[in-house]
């Protein structure tokens, strides 16, 4: 492939993720957009929202944010010619463009891509992976350095992204040990590092924003909302009050059963505010946590189970892309104000945006690319066939259970949660499928320079008796 044709199916590539955030008018924005653009210019950490995604919104807020989503897109569009590269698919030159224009129609992902959150980075977090720890031979050096410092930004944009990462960095340890043909010491060594370095440049965000050290702080709250949206909070309270050690025993009446109402729904009067919120109520929360995993662990067991099979299966794209997200237009009027005109003439804020048809095809589709992946993987632990698309198909699939295991458990489970990830399913088919397709080759026919004086037949190779032609190799296994 020259260069131009490169260039010119990267560039359609990442228009097309463009696409939603174009035909928006303004990029599009979620309940959190506002409080993560909030922390490039305060003083305070917010619950569960990283400063470094903070600072990358601050620093790409002119004209419009328009150079957030277009970097967004522009490492989207590289990490997936990477990926289709190192699978040697690299020299088809509408094979991008092609994905990408299915992606724009069949999945979530260009919504992503588009949006003012760090969604997007926990699936390009996982196909980075991969390629550090599998493909590093087909990579440059300096391919290797951009792959670490796009882990180290994903994981350290948000909590659970790191959490799956560490997951994955765990059951690749543990396969090294078992298995060190299948998992390198060097490639974990590289993922390692890049993991290191994602917390390195958490706590330095946090520092520059409080000028202490410290974590993005709500962690307890969320695994506590989940505790209360499967009633064990409820159970915990009825058997264990009145307590004076819990301020939730005054309020256990008001308890909903929702983790959404109790985190944001219910006011300042509402249990979670009344017992301190975030930080004055998480060392409540914790305990309550704590001694309900200690009286209840099937329950624990049961419902945590349960968690994440509903995560697993929830997918729709779009949850939280509304017109009403008034905390995100606050602070654009407060922090932006010459954002202000495009972000009201938005269709969101004109509530055109409506995903019910969307996910008509969206939510299949995620669920299809599972279950081809799952049966995928199953084939090749029955027949013990190991290549370079089974790794592939054995990080994204391990990816999904963390994420799902990773969000159901210690949040509740979401659409939004899902459909971060679950494109990398279909992404995975898509290189899967290309590779069994055959590729277009020319034959060349032969030629005889003209006016040479050589007869035709003079040109036709001697053809040497008893010899034996040379056997076709065998056929191996397509990846």
């Amino acid at each position: 492939m020259t260069t131009t044709a490169r260039i010119a199916a990267f560039s359609v590539a990442t228009l097309l993720l463009l696409v939603p955030a174009i035909w928006n008018g303004f990029p599009l924005l979620f309940y959190d957009t506002g409080a993560y653009l909030g922390r490039a210019f305060s003083d305070t950490l917010s619950p569960g929202r990283s400063a470094v995604y903070g600072f990358f919104l601050g620093a790409g807020r002119s004209p419009d944010f328009w150079p957030v989503v277009f970097v967004q897109s522009l490492v989207t569009a590289w990490v997936a010619a990477l990926c289709l590269r190192v699978h040697g698919l690299g020299d088809r030159p509408l094979l991008l463009p092609a994905l990408f224009a299915l992606f724009t129609v069949a999945t979530g992902l260009p919504w992503l891509t588009g949006q003012l959150m760090p969604d997007v980075f926990a699936g390009l977090a996982v196909l980075a992976l991969y390629l550090l720890a599998f493909r590093a031979e087909d990579l440059s050096r300096f391919e290797h350095w951009l792959l670490i410092g796009l882990i180290a930004f994903s994981t350290a944009s948000h909590n659970a992204t790191l959490a799956v990462l560490v997951v994955l960095l765990g059951t690749g340890t543990i396969v090294h040990f078992l298995r060190p043909k299948l998992v390198a010491r060097p490639a974990l060594a590289r993922v390692a590092m890049a993991v290191g370095l994602s917390v390195f440049m958490l706590l330095t965000a946090n520092f520059a924003v409080t000028g202490r050290i410290a974590w993005t702080p709500g962690g307890s709250a969320f695994v506590f909302s989940r505790l209360v949206h499967d009633g064990i909070v409820h159970r915990f309270l009825e058997d264990n009050c009145p307590d004076p050690r819990y301020e939730l025993c005054k309020y256990r009446a008001h308890l909903p059963y929702h983790a959404n109402d109790f985190l944001w729904h219910q006011g300042p009067d509402g249990p979670f505010a009344l017992i301190g919120g975030f930080e004055k109520g998480g060392e409540e929360m914790r305990d309550i946590t704590l001694q309900s995993l200690w009286q209840y662990p099937g329950l624990h067991l049961m419902k945590a189970v349960q968690a994440t099979f509903d995560q697993l299966l929830a997918v729709g794209t779009g949850w939280g892309i509304n017109y009403d997200v008034w905390d995100a237009y606050g602070h654009i009027e407060q922090l932006t104000p010459e954002a202000v005109p495009a972000a009201h003439a938005a269709k969101q804020r004109l509530n055109a945006l409506h995903f019910e048809t969307i996910n008509l095809l969206h939510k299949p589709v995620a669920w299809f690319s599972m279950a081809v992946l799952a049966l995928i993987l199953a084939a090749s632990w029955r027949w013990r066939i190991f290549t370079p698309l089974t790794q592939f198909a054995a990080t994204v699939g391990l990816a999904l259970l963390a994420n799902a295991f990773v969000c159901g458990v210690f949040s509740n489970a979401h659409d939004r949660y899902g459909a971060r990830m679950v494109w990398i399913a279909t992404f995975f088919i898509a290189v899967a499928v290309a590779q069994l397709l055959p590729t277009r080759k020319t034959i060349q026919p032969a030629t005889i320079p003209l006016d040479t004086g050589v007869p035709a037949a003079a040109a036709t190779p001697e053809v040497v008796p008893n010899e034996v032609p040379a056997r076709p190799q065998q056929r191996l296994p397509l990846e």
